[in-house]
């Protein structure tokens, strides 16, 4: 019996070698970064509303205990979970297929930030 014919050799020639993950490279650095950039103006929207809503409704007599609080916490948690989600689903992917994704993530989140805004709106007491 040779060296060859023992099942550890068999066994190591059957079994395909897993594809390699492909790492981030700078390319892949640089869109992440600015989509990032895009994610975090989203992000700086929605905190913005977050500390300024309540004087708004303070300025219209409105109580801010009518202040949908949950609705603008999930306006502020929408930007980075959905960043992050687009990043990990793209990690495996090519950088155009990242880009991508990046992309459509962008739109989700400009989508829920509208989502939330116009439920804010709906939620609001009346103005008169």
């Amino acid at each position: 019996m040779t060296d060859t014919d023992s099942p550890d050799a068999v066994a190591e020639t059957a079994a395909p070698d897993p594809a390699p993950s492909r790492r981030f490279g700078p390319v892949s650095i640089v869109i992440a970064a600015l989509f990032g950039l895009l994610y975090v103006y989203d992000l700086w929207e929605a905190v913005s509303n977050l500390v300024q809503l309540p004087l708004v409704y303070e300025a219209y007599g409105f109580d801010t205990a009518a202040l949908p609080w949950w609705l603008l916490i999930v306006g502020v948690a929408i930007p980075p979970v959905v960043f992050g989600l687009a990043l990990a689903a793209g990690r495996r992917q090519s950088v155009g297929v990242r880009a991508l994704l990046l992309l459509l993530g962008l739109a989700v989140v400009a989508a829920a930030s509208l989502g939330v805004i116009a439920a804010e709106i709906a939620l609001r007491p009346a103005l008169f």
